[in-house]
């Protein structure tokens, strides 16, 4: 419902699905500018290091936030996300999410939503009606 509470403050932020706030409001960290930190194209490993800082307040979250996301390719088809991040000034709640969505039948083939996926897991999160874990 676009609110939480932290050390005893009321916290309100972005609500910008239905009546919850998700994905760090209307401007997530996936509409933001990055920083590349460091790049190593060569190598057995190539890798990118991205950064940003989140500012006191945006979309309503407390204390300014370091953030790092890499991104590294190793032996064969192996690709890794690390992401990182560090409070510097008040607690924060922080819950990284990736929604990387990789088209089977190529670039140029069309949308994913044909596509089945099966995962092997022991273990799921349930949504509820407004796809919220429940």
């Amino acid at each position: 419902r676009g609110r939480f509470v932290l050390d005893g403050k009321v916290y309100h932020t972005y609500i910008n699905d239905g009546r919850n706030a998700i994905h760090g409001g209307h401007r997530g960290f996936s509409k933001v500018i990055w920083t590349v930190k460091e790049y190593v194209a060569g190598g057995d490993s190539p890798y990118i290091t991205l950064y940003y800082r989140s500012f006191d307040g945006e979309q309503g979250f407390p204390g300014d936030l370091d953030v790092y996301a890499t991104y590294q390719v190793s032996s064969p088809y192996v690709l890794s996300i690390r992401t990182n991040a560090t409070a510097l000034n008040k607690a924060t709640p922080v819950n990284f999410l990736q929604h990387v969505y990789f088209n089977l039948g190529g670039q140029g083939s069309g949308d994913v939503l044909g596509h089945t996926l099966q995962l092997s897991a022991s273990r799921y999160t349930p949504m509820d009606e407004e796809l919220l874990p429940s």
